[in-house]
């Protein structure tokens, strides 16, 4: 290796001058291909984020479906147990029968709020990440730019 020595003091300046320019290019490619890594990984999460958003609405969808059902059975076989004890569907045992069904709907109610609430959650983390995502392109940019004008100023000085 000793003897590329010789070789490198013949081409001088000139070579500390490519490879000063070829530093300068390398970090510019690099700092937009890292903006780029992190905003395809802001946008992956985004997109990850709003399914599981889809996902909650759908499965608190279903979950109040399941309590409406459950209700009906209950509002239902209450009527039948005092029906088979002979008592009239008016008054207290009426008052029982809707203090049954108003449960159930406030349960079915819970579930779609519960399930709208994490929901909206996922959509404002994925709007972060679509930010997020912007911002990593900026910074790669920024990053680019800065390593070219670094560049050129070694040049310029040297």
């Amino acid at each position: 290796m000793a003897f590329l020595l010789p070789v490198f003091g013949a081409i001088g300046g000139s070579l500390g001058s490519v490879l000063t320019a070829g530093s300068a290019v390398v970090g510019a490619v690099s700092a937009v291909g890292q903006g780029i890594a992190a905003s395809n990984a802001a946008k992956y999460n985004a997109a990850v984020q709003r399914n599981q958003a889809e996902a909650e609405t759908l499965q608190s969808v279903a979950k109040a479906t399941e309590v409406a059902t459950r209700t009906r059975q209950k509002v239902a076989s209450t009527r039948a147990a005092f029906a088979q004890n002979g008592f009239e569907i008016s008054g207290s045992p009426l008052d029982i029968v809707n203090a049954v069904a108003q449960q159930g709907e406030l349960e079915q109610l819970t579930a779609l709020y519960d399930g709208s609430q994490r929901a909206r959650g996922l959509r404002a983390s994925a709007e972060l990440n679509d930010y997020q995502a912007k911002n990593a392109m900026t910074a790669g940019y920024i990053g680019a730019g800065t390593s070219i004008l670094s560049g050129a100023s070694k040049l310029y000085t040297s």
